[in-house]
């Protein structure tokens, strides 16, 4: 060791010294001096060996250990192979033989009788052992459902957290119990027995059902969830009482065989109702008992306790993340409501549902960990996350991996999430208290966001192990490719960028682009939406925008000039037409005062004497309905007047006509 060397240079330095001095008698003192430290020396160097020796007894002791460790680990993985093994071997007689019904005895359900009462009495030690641990939870509990029940005051009705707060003992019981079975199951290394983990899982079944009655909502997953919950809650029951083996696999046969009637009666009755998630469950359930009934059907008991049990386990994990999944997600939306900051307060529900991406990932990788132990693959799940932390496999030279693609994920969400409350902080809060126009708001909004989505871009490089003093390569590359092939892309990105500074038309305004009239809805980078009073959404590239001729009705305001041309018969007296028009646009309210409005003789005519009313109105989407009731109040009060609109009129010369068509008209004439 390093102590141990530095020993021996200390001595071998003395005793150079020793041999190369020659001393007098006054340098007595000195050769007394080497000799005490000679000694100490010495001493140091016997101790250390003695602690070395200890030190190597106890190393090669800890290597013997780990041999046996291994040799018990190696027969403990042949072990569990082999129990696995007889999953599909058939260890038991078809359960419709008559060898299956000799083997239940009346002492097997006597034996169910003490196994009660024996539990019974173990529950009544357990509990007076555990009486102040109880307590403490009991307390814990009920401070947990006081402060649920008060909560829900702070709360609109709305909002999720307020369903859980009317139900405070169920919830309060329902996260207590979950939590602590969840932490057990983890982190302890102990785990629960199973009487104690039995009596837990019934309990939070129950208040599983009792909470459904206000957070489940579509009646087939009620359908489902209460069938399920009370096999559930009496599988456990049988797991506690020991109930022997031969009346677990008639149960289970029992269970299973209605199930597939109960299966078949659904899907005749309403399948055509079913969709999505609730057909998924409903497939799913059958398929599993259709295969545990076929499985004690042919003798395959193990395999059929095996399904059961996992599956019954998984639909456990499943119900249970599913009620702490929408409870983190109302306890979000209580947090953010009760904040105090008006923005948080005010978009608490989408700030809520903007964590479901993160918090649905959580939930199902670990509700997967857990499924992975329920079906026996490993034995914890520390050995299911570790093996699943060592897949990998490469891909162009990158090395993937679980843990890399869930860094990439929440590189890109993160991104996502912090450029929404960004955009609208600015928008709610920022912008409107310098009276921004909602344009102006919108673009800068939109350049935030552009801008934290190239940082988490350039983050995400980084995360992926890009150099980032590579990207001139690659922008080299880059402009090449956009030399040949992207230039139309580009053209569009700066338009959009122009559009955005320059704002020659913003959202929300009224734009013809050749024949096509309607409002900006959105000003992207590539391409700007604009949506026609059809309803019909025009996508135009941003570059036509640029270079291309539009018109812009609402650039300065919306306020628009309605002309209404209208002709009246030769004869009429032309100041009473004036009048009348001046009166049409004074009497409607949609008309401004300023500028006035304005009726004028604009020309002769070839059928009619031609006037055009022009009036001002504030809104440019009224232009059509301010249109429409100028013309109508015209043509009334023309009719009151007995003022004509005449017809257009065109006269018809004849220069010859055959002697024929003389004689067919000259009756006709002469009438005439």
């Amino acid at each position: 060791s390093v102590e141990q060397k530095s020993w021996l240079d200390e001595k071998t330095l003395l005793e150079q010294w020793r041999r190369q001095e020659r001393l007098n008698k006054s340098d007595q003192l000195i050769l007394v001096r080497k000799k005490d430290l000679l000694t100490t020396v010495d001493g140091a160097l016997k101790q250390l060996q003695t602690r070395l020796a200890g030190l190597v007894e106890l190393s090669r002791k800890l290597s013997s250990r780990d041999v046996q460790l291994y040799e018990l680990k190696t027969e403990l993985d042949h072990l569990i192979d082999d129990a696995r093994g007889v999953h599909f071997e058939q260890t038991s007689p078809s359960i419709f033989s008559k060898r299956f019904y000799r083997r239940i005895r009346i002492e097997q359900v006597l034996l169910i009788r003490d196994n009660i009462r024996k539990m019974v009495q173990l529950y009544g030690r357990s509990v007076r052992t555990h009486i102040w641990i109880i307590l403490f939870s009991s307390i814990l509990a009920a401070v947990l459902a006081m402060g649920i029940s008060f909560s829900g005051r702070l709360v609109e009705h709305s909002n999720r957290w307020f369903s859980f707060s009317r139900r405070p003992v169920a919830t309060s019981l329902f996260v207590f119990l979950s939590l602590f079975l969840l932490a057990t199951t983890v982190f302890s290394t102990h785990h629960l027995t199973a009487y104690v983990e039995g009596i837990l899982s019934v309990i939070t079944i129950g208040m599983i059902i009792r909470l459904s009655g206000i957070l489940v909502d579509d009646w087939l997953r009620r359908y489902l969830l209460l069938p399920m919950a009370c096999i559930l809650i009496l599988t456990h029951l049988l797991k506690i009482f020991h109930v022997p083996a031969i009346l677990v696999h008639l149960y289970i046969f029992i269970i299973c065989f209605f199930g597939v009637l109960w299966y078949l009666n659904i899907v005749f009755r309403y399948y055509g109702k079913l969709s999505g998630i609730n057909l998924l469950l409903l497939h799913t359930a059958g398929i599993f008992s259709l295969a545990i009934v076929v499985a004690e059907s042919m003798g395959y008991g193990s395999i059929a306790l095996y399904l059961f049990r996992s599956f019954l386990y998984s639909v456990i994990a499943a119900l249970d993340f599913r009620f702490l999944f929408l409870f983190t997600q109302g306890l979000l939306e209580l947090f953010f409501y009760r904040v105090p900051l008006g923005i948080l307060k005010k978009n608490s529900t989408i700030l809520a549902r903007q964590c479901v991406p993160a918090l649905s990932l959580f939930y199902i990788v670990l509700f997967f960990l857990i499924s992975l132990v329920n079906w026996q693959i490993y034995p914890t799940i520390y050995d299911a996350a570790a093996s699943l932390a060592n897949v990998k496999f490469s891909l162009g030279g990158f090395v993937i991996t679980p843990g890399y693609i869930l860094t990439v994920l929440l590189v890109v969400y993160g991104s996502i999430v912090l450029s929404r409350m960004l955009q609208a902080l600015l928008l709610q809060e920022v912008l409107p208290r310098y009276g921004a126009e909602i344009g102006v708001q919108l673009s800068i909004t939109r350049l935030v966001h552009y801008a934290v989505m190239v940082v988490g871009f350039l983050v995400l490089l980084r995360v992926l192990g890009v150099q980032l003093n590579k990207l001139a390569i690659l922008g080299g590359a880059l402009g090449v490719g956009i030399g040949f092939g992207l230039q139309a892309i580009v053209n569009n990105f700066a338009s959009g960028l122009i559009l955005l500074f320059e704002r020659p038309i913003k959202v929300g305004d009224m734009i013809q682009v050749g024949n096509d009239m309607g409002e900006v809805k959105k000003l992207g980078l590539r391409a700007t939406v604009v949506r026609t009073f059809d309803n019909a959404d025009i996508v135009i590239p941003n570059s036509d925008l640029i270079t291309g001729q539009v018109t812009n009705w609402t650039l300065a305001d919306r306020h628009i000039r309605v002309k209404v041309p209208v002709g009246v018969a030769y004869g009429t007296d032309i100041a009473k037409v004036l009048e009348i028009l001046q009166g049409c646009a004074e009497n409607n309210p949609m008309v401004l005062n300023q500028p006035k409005a304005r009726a004028l003789f604009l020309a002769f005519g070839d059928s009619s004497l031609d006037f055009e009313l022009r009036v001002w109105i504030a809104e440019f989407t009224d232009r059509r309905l301010v249109l429409s009731e100028l013309n109508q109040d015209i043509e009334s009060e023309f009719s009151s007047a007995g003022i004509e609109i005449p017809f257009p009129q065109t006269d018809v010369h004849f220069r010859s006509l055959d002697d024929e068509v003389l004689e067919k008209i000259e009756p006709t004439l002469s009438g005439g």
